[in-house]
């Protein structure tokens, strides 16, 4: 395995290096805009001292990608777990910290439930989204809250005045039919494995924005792997429909009010395989329901101290049947909904604060975990203060909320400052703690068939974290780099041994991210990241000295891009590299993926993406493997 993961890094050395040197002719110069890389949060629309990618909408339609989870992954600092393939349940870990340590927010608005305390991406899909925000450490442009394990910020389209206001997309996506089984035996229905289809409207109606889709997707899933025997199977009940549709809507009333309402709704019928080699469940499958509306009123220029006001009104219903042929049958329907009022204060022209009060609840009605409800108010604030002209500025922020279920009250706060070297350069500085209670889940959930039952006596996780970084960019060169540390305590884990989640004493990491981008010309921008990322399983009497690992952190990650354009083309050639964690059944995996996409007139693009374009084995979540290499063909038409 060391041997080929070598082998692939030389690959995408080589390959990366041709782009570069086959370019001959200056055409268009958005290459640069391509790379994925971290930038200041006074880059991401605030002035913040957090650390933060951000993934535009040019990067979303260069790489083509299939799912939310894997543009979240384009990021340094981040990767996903994946139960599979097109449709099977996606959740984010930021820097190590496992997903339900992570908060996931859709313009602004919590995602994140009390029920399982995760968010499956996959529910959101790709066509909707206007640009990513990952922030990894402090409170982002956010400013409410922060996280032991990071924030992901949603932001999705927006309409605007267009005399072509309709998109429809199209994509087919077929495996190669590989031989399987005793008999060689291959699908040739995986040419036809996956169909996708996305229409949009998007334009200014009489004042009003309005940005409407409607999409639905087809997929066996039917891909060969490597089970362990001598022979490769073929991935059954792995299918997937789905059908998803919203509309997002906003307009100005007068110079001083606007308003605004989006609302989003998916509905997903999954086939679920079971990990092999152990059983498959060939009847058993999985349906998902979300139902999301979010609602704003914002007042602008109200006076010269109290600027602005704006309240939030938003609304989340969730339901996830399954159906277990060799048990019972199980229904989760969740409800979660908030009312915000945040208000901006103008203090000087060097002093702002943002001020507000969130009344947020979550409902459950489940068969496992029973009815649970939880309320939820918080108040909370935050800052910005320049100093020395703005050379130097400094970045509070502190949130307080109680929680019914627990009787409990739930702190965190940050500190961020950024301090200006010159033009492009800065150093930035921040230091959180924030704690994280259990879900519903983990609570309160009825023994089951499988013996899994939930633990009352936990207790909240609590996190503390800090980081310093440096960046700069003196053209064509860009640079960060950042060093952090994080220790959490009380880390719900789940303990196979007792067969319910428990707390770990204390777990520690210390890390750091490097990244750098080089535009080589207005063709070809190359991209490079790096995170190292030391982990301490502190639990029982275990000590530093003992250095023992958190099982399921990967200690390197590596990530590097090359993108190019030329005349009609524009290409990306991605790929990433995952170390082995401490687990003794962990492999170190490398996947590339090629995007290449033609403008063939103003109004239609075609494009071929190439997924894991070695063709790699590997698994992201242990009995769940991944698909091999996978051919993506599709268009974009406006009108």
């Amino acid at each position: 395995m060391k041997k080929r993961g070598i082998f692939s890094l030389v690959v995408l050395l080589a390959l990366s290096t041709l782009l570069a040197a086959t370019q001959t002719t200056t055409d268009i110069g958005t290459a640069y805009e391509l790379v994925i890389s971290d930038v200041a949060l006074s880059q991401a629309e605030t002035n913040n001292s957090s650390s933060v990618s951000t993934i535009t909408r040019a990067q979303i339609e260069a790489y083509n990608v299939q799912t939310t989870a894997e543009l979240v992954n384009k990021a340094i600092g981040t990767n996903f777990n994946s139960y599979g393939a097109l449709g099977a349940a996606q959740t984010v870990v930021i820097r190590g910290a496992s997903s339900s340590k992570s908060l996931i927010f859709l313009d602004g608005v919590l995602l994140t439930s009390a029920h399982e305390g995760t968010v499956d991406l996959s529910i959101i899909p790709v066509s909707t989204i206007e640009r990513i925000e990952v922030i990894k450490s402090g409170t982002g442009n956010l400013g409410r809250t922060n996280a032991i394990g990071g924030m992901i910020n949603i932001i999705t389209k927006r309409g605007e005045a267009t005399t072509k206001p309709f998109s429809v997309t199209v994509e087919n996506g077929s495996f190669l039919p590989e031989a399987y089984g005793s008999s060689d035996d291959r699908n040739w229905l995986s040419f036809v494995d996956s169909q996708k289809i996305d229409v949009t409207y998007a334009n200014t109606l009489k004042g009003t924005n309005l940005a409407a889709n409607v999409g639905g997707l087809v997929a066996q899933n039917a891909y060969t792997y490597d089970n362990g025997t001598s022979v490769k199977a073929l991935r059954e009940n792995a299918q997937v429909y789905s059908v998803n549709g919203g509309i997002n809507a906003s307009r100005a009333i007068g110079e001083n009010i606007e308003v605004s309402s989006n609302t989003l709704a998916n509905y997903q019928h999954l086939g679920t395989p079971g990990m092999y080699p152990t059983y498959l469940s060939p009847d058993d499958y999985m349906n998902n329901i979300l139902i999301s509306t979010n609602n704003t009123v914002s007042f602008s220029h109200i006076g010269e101290t109290l600027t602005d006001v704006k309240t939030e009104f938003n609304y989340r219903y969730g339901q996830t049947f399954f159906h277990d042929d060799d048990a019972t049958d199980s229904t989760h329907n969740k409800n979660k909904g908030n009312v915000m009022v945040e208000g901006t204060w103008k203090l000087g022209d060097a002093y702002n604060i943002v001020t507000g009060t969130d009344f947020a609840f979550d409902y459950v009605d489940s068969t496992n975990v029973g009815k649970e409800f939880r309320f939820n108010p918080a108040i909370y604030a935050h800052a910005n203060l320049y100093l020395l002209e703005g050379v130097l500025s400094l970045h509070p922020s502190a949130n307080l909320a109680y929680l019914s279920d627990r009787e409990a009250l739930s702190p965190n706060a940050s500190l961020g400052a950024i301090y200006n070297l010159g033009q492009d350069t800065v150093l930035k500085a921040n230091i959180s703690y924030a704690e994280n209670p259990p879900n519903f889940s983990d609570l309160y959930w009825q023994l089951d068939s499988y013996g899994y039952s939930g633990n009352s006596n936990l207790k909240t996780e609590k996190g503390v974290q800090g980081e310093f970084g440096f960046s700069t960019k003196l053209s064509p060169l860009s640079y960060e780099g950042t060093v952090f540390g994080r220790n959490i305590y009380n880390a719900i884990i789940y303990d196979y041994t007792a067969n319910t989640p428990n707390n770990i004493a204390h777990s520690v990491y210390l890390g750091t991210e490097q990244a750098v981008t080089l535009e080589l010309n207005e063709m070809v921008a190359l991209s490079a990241s790096y995170l190292y990322n030391k982990s301490y399983d502190l639990s029982g009497t275990n000590s530093f000295s003992d250095d023992i690992e958190v099982s399921s952190v990967r200690k390197h990650t590596a990530k590097a891009s090359a993108s190019f354009a030329y005349t009609i083309f524009d290409a990306v050639l991605s790929g990433e590299y995952l170390g082995k964690t401490s687990s003794t059944s962990s492999k170190q995996i490398v996947v590339l993926n090629l995007s290449v996409n033609a403008q063939v007139t103003d109004d239609l693009k075609v494009y071929v993406a190439v997924d894991n374009l070695l063709n790699a084995s590997y698994e992201l979540v242990g009995g769940y493997p991944m698909p091999g290499a996978k051919i993506r063909l599709g268009g974009n038409l406006k009108f």
